[in-house]
């Protein structure tokens, strides 16, 4: 390890809690890049978890309100430290606004959606018509705009929802319509997900 990685190993092992948790404020957070999160993940094997970073939490405020039921799937009453495996830290610093992936529901449905679940030929016309719109500056039905980012990355229908500020319900009926006019296969059971994931 170089003395520049040693460094920053250092810096984040102070920001480690007394319950093994790393805590990186928010401010360090948004400095942060995807090979930090790499670097961190390997290091940390003992602690292996991290609070989730504020802009993070206060998704999960929102969904607290919003889908209760999914909430619950995720976090205990009560206990709302909201810390997640170390491996989830490199995803959480691309910064795109996907988020903790919401993609192991046990007792509600499952939204979740990767690029391998968008139907070929389908998928295409609706995809390439909303890059053109969107290159020109046009408005983009929450149809569109659902094809689109799971063209380019899996996304859970709770971020998606929260990122463009569209209704829960609108979201969850662009995912019925996708799912109708075949452009999109939905997954709802974890185990079915689970080793499309693992690609």
């Amino acid at each position: 390890m170089n003395n520049s990685n040693q460094e920053i190993i250092d810096f984040f092992s102070k920001l480690v809690n007394e319950f093994g948790i790393l805590e990186i404020p928010e401010e360090v957070f948004l400095k942060m890049d995807k090979e930090y999160g790499e670097l961190l993940k390997k290091e940390f094997t003992q602690s292996r978890m991290f609070k989730l970073p504020q802009f993070e939490i206060d998704f999960f405020n929102w969904l607290k309100e919003e889908d209760r039921l999914v909430w619950n799937d995720l976090w205990t009453e009560g206990d709302e430290s909201y810390t997640v495996s170390m491996e989830f830290l490199p995803l959480l610093l691309e910064k795109d606004g996907r988020g903790f992936p919401i993609c192991d529901l046990q007792t509600v449905d499952n939204y979740y959606f990767l690029p391998q679940l968008l139907i070929d030929k389908e998928s295409d016309v609706m995809v390439e018509a909303a890059k053109v719109r969107f290159m020109e500056k046009k408005g983009l039905t929450p149809n569109q705009l659902l094809a689109l980012e799971i063209h380019y990355g899996g996304i859970d229908i709770w971020h998606f929802a929260y990122k463009h500020n569209i209704q829960l319900s609108d979201a969850k009926a662009a995912v019925a319509s996708l799912v109708e006019d075949q452009v999109l296969v939905h997954l709802t059971e974890a185990e079915h997900l689970a080793p499309i994931l693992e690609l």
